[in-house]
């Protein structure tokens, strides 16, 4: 196991904070990329599920037209 005084030093150095800083921007990429499939599933699915509203609504309109 590392000693915590020797992680500190190399966490303190500048290759510590390099290495840090890329940590950061992955996580930050990986947390983006999640962030924007679900937000692309969420409002796909709805907007798929809108579309058969319509179909559906303009086959039944169709075959039960309204009366003036």
């Amino acid at each position: 196991m590392l000693d915590q005084e020797v992680l500190l030093e190399y966490l303190n150095s500048p290759q510590g904070i390099n290495k840090i800083i890329v940590v950061i921007i992955i996580v930050g990429a990986m947390n983006a990329i999640f962030v924007t499939y679900s937000i692309r599933s969420t409002y796909g699915k709805a907007k798929e599920e809108r579309e058969k509203l319509k179909i559906q609504q303009a086959k039944i309109d169709t075959l039960s037209p309204k009366k003036e």
